[in-house]
């Protein structure tokens, strides 16, 4: 059929494939364009016309679509067009958050999918497929993670009869979004969304879901501190939504552009990004507030407080017209900051009182009471490191405590991190070692469960330097030295500033350790198993007896108390536990990645049934073991440890 009207549809086609949504949808919506074209054909096109208006995020007109067809479909006794219909009554829902009311239509729409018995296996599979999709996202939603998974896995195991389409990009976006906001697995999200940007280069209309996974892998990136890989891939999204016209995409990518910017300190392209954003809020009168939140902060860190003042004036005036609480909120947090930055004593005390009263609310999000607590301690470390007051530091330790339950609640575990790191600083002042470095373990710990590769590192290589600065703090606390000489080498300035300015991860220069041995002992710390990496032999048995006392007392005082490291003269001891067994590491050298590899050989010979039961048997026995009578575990120590063929980013 070759008449004008399909001509125009096929264009409308190509130009949402091209990306081009807007000229797209122009199109499908001149209902002229539909006379005289088949009933297979109308519904091929009414179908991507609410695939774009759903990729516009229009709940309206997608609802109404889907009632249109749902209508249609009842009317002709046509039940693939029903549930077409209802995918797009549900969509719509979902846009506009309404999870609950969607669990009716999804159910409708499953008692359709039982109806199709006469057609063919593969028309209906994809009409169950999108059905199972909707269900994900309403569940996800409402917190039934457990079933919004299992529509996944249900989706996963039929791909291979549905083949490479959108739907199937759709489903690892899904699986990303659960990981990311559901289980907090960063790592696992990210291999999500990389998945389903990979498979995008297979499917037609593909430059939403391009986008889409371009922007949540930078929102993954920012969140642990990958600024810079944060960036280029928010650039790629906001070029890639330009066709979409749509003021919503724009809007929310010239919003985390200029916050990322500003993260990295550019303040004057985070303003530039940032005016955009303005632009587009005050067009639709919503969000002008708290992007003026983020010019202001930009501004004053800039040092442009001529700028500040003239944002400040235009968030007052927001104030003075609505009196909302939410601006009261924001309009007292920024003029604390202001105030903050005065030399006088007189203005700072004044910020000091607004920013208790901003905490006290509790109306706004995690986001911003978080940020007044920092700026808060900020205060009151300046008021500590003047008059050392025991107040000013209960104060200090309150704030602390409000910001852990804030991390918490909000599952916020960089900045849980950066929080136990500012303790383990406090610590130092105070002479407590064991608190600071406890206070690191943990730290690290809950960075590399949440694939917070950077800051891992980073905390890795203070604790190493902190184990070697032992004597240097033993020694000032024999001189009593004085509170400036203890503040300084804690670091506390330091890392107040990475806390106020929430600063990409700046990653140390850390380099593979040398191996020197490998010990598995009983938990009642008897030798079981040893292996030395070394070639003087004669060297060998001059340290192994040091290493054995060293550990014996690091499982008595150190390690049963949470530390996994200790300093042996030039060497480094790695202790982790593996009941019924303690499995030690020594090398010269970083402690990061030796901490990786001593964590992956403890989950390997776990997963090896064979390893596993040998080790219990000699155990139960009261056998020690020997390297050449077992080649499994000679071939993982020698993959691991001496070639060094696991890859670092697989560990």
């Amino acid at each position: 059929m070759s008449h004008p009207e399909l001509n125009q549809l096929t264009k409308a086609e190509q130009l949402f494939d091209e990306g081009e949504l807007y000229e797209a949808l122009e199109i499908f919506n001149d209902q002229n364009q539909f006379e005289g074209i088949n009933a297979q054909q109308k519904d091929y096109y009414l179908f991507l016309r609410g695939l774009i208006l759903i990729y516009q995020l229009n709940s309206e007109d997608t609802i109404k679509l889907g009632e249109q067809l749902f209508k249609e479909g009842q009317k002709h006794n046509d039940n693939l067009q029903a549930i077409d219909g209802l995918f797009f009554i549900i969509c719509g829902l979902n846009i506009a958050n309404k999870f609950d009311e969607t669990l009716k239509f999804i159910q409708k729409a499953e008692d359709l999918l039982k109806k199709n018995s006469d057609i063919p296996n593969n028309i209906c599979i994809i009409r169950e497929v999108r059905v199972k999709l909707i269900k994900t996202w309403s569940n996800m939603y409402i917190g039934n993670i457990e079933l919004a998974e299992m529509c996944l896995e249900w989706i996963f195991e039929i791909q291979k009869d549905l083949g490479l389409t959108f739907e199937i990009v759709w489903a690892h976006t899904l699986q990303g979004q659960i990981m990311l906001f559901a289980k907090r697995k960063t790592n696992l999200a990210l291999k999500s969304f990389e998945k389903a940007l990979f498979l995008t280069k297979e499917v037609k209309f593909n430059h939403f879901w391009i986008a889409m996974c371009h922007e949540f892998i930078a929102i993954i990136y920012q969140a642990i501190g990958e600024l810079e890989s944060s960036l280029i891939h928010h650039l790629k999204a906001l070029t890639l939504v330009k066709g979409f016209k749509s003021n919503f995409w724009d809007g929310r990518l010239l919003n985390n552009i200029g916050n990322a910017y500003l993260e990295k300190g550019e303040y004057d392209l985070a303003m530039e990004y940032l005016e955009k954003y303005l632009i587009i809020n005050e067009i639709q009168s919503v969000g002008v507030e708290g992007c003026l939140d983020s010019l202001i902060y930009a501004a004053l860190e800039k040092g442009d407080t001529e700028r500040a003042q003239k944002y400040f004036n235009r968030l007052e005036n927001i104030f003075i017209q609505t009196k909302d609480s939410q601006v009261e909120f924001l309009f007292k947090y920024n003029k604390a900051l202001m105030l903050k930055r005065s030399s006088r004593i007189r203005d700072r005390a004044k910020a000091e009182k607004l920013l208790k009263q901003v905490i006290k609310t509790k109306i706004f999000d995690f986001v911003y009471t978080s940020n007044a607590c920092i700026q808060l301690c900020d205060l009151l470390l300046s008021e500590f490191r003047i008059n050392n007051n025991s107040e000013v530091l209960d104060e200090i330790n309150q704030i602390i405590t409000q910001l852990l339950t804030i991390a918490e609640n909000s599952n916020s575990y960089r900045f849980f991190c950066e929080i136990f790191i500012l303790q383990a600083k406090l610590a130092l002042l105070n002479f407590d070692l064991k608190a600071a470095r406890l206070f690191l373990t943990q730290a690290q710990k809950i960075a590399e469960s949440y694939g917070i590769k950077r800051l891992a590192m980073k905390i890795s290589y203070e604790h190493d330097e902190l184990i070697k600065k032992q004597n240097t703090w033993e020694k000032l606390k024999e001189s009593n030295a004085s509170f400036s000489e203890r503040w300084k080498l804690a670091g506390l300035n330091e890392q107040m500033e990475n806390m106020l300015r929430k600063r990409g991860i700046e990653v140390p220069k850390l380099s593979d350790e040398d191996p020197v041995f490998l010990l598995i002992l009983t938990e009642g710390g008897r030798p079981f198993f040893s292996h030395s990496f070394l070639e003087d032999k004669t060297f060998e048995s001059h340290l192994f007896g040091g290493f054995l006392t060293t550990i014996d007392y690091f499982i008595r005082e150190m390690f049963s108390e949470g530390l996994d490291r200790a300093i042996f003269g030039e060497h480094t001891l790695l202790m982790n536990s593996v009941p019924p067994f303690f499995i030690s590491y020594i090398f010269k050298g970083d402690s990061y990645y030796a901490l990786q590899k001593i964590s992956y050989f403890k989950d390997q010979i776990q997963k090896d049934d064979i390893i596993w039961q040998n080790l219990l048997k000699s155990f139960q026995v009261n056998q020690t073991i020997k390297i050449k009578d077992f080649p499994q575990l000679k071939s993982l120590i020698t993959d691991i440890f001496i070639s060094k063929s696991i890859v670092m980013s697989d560990i």
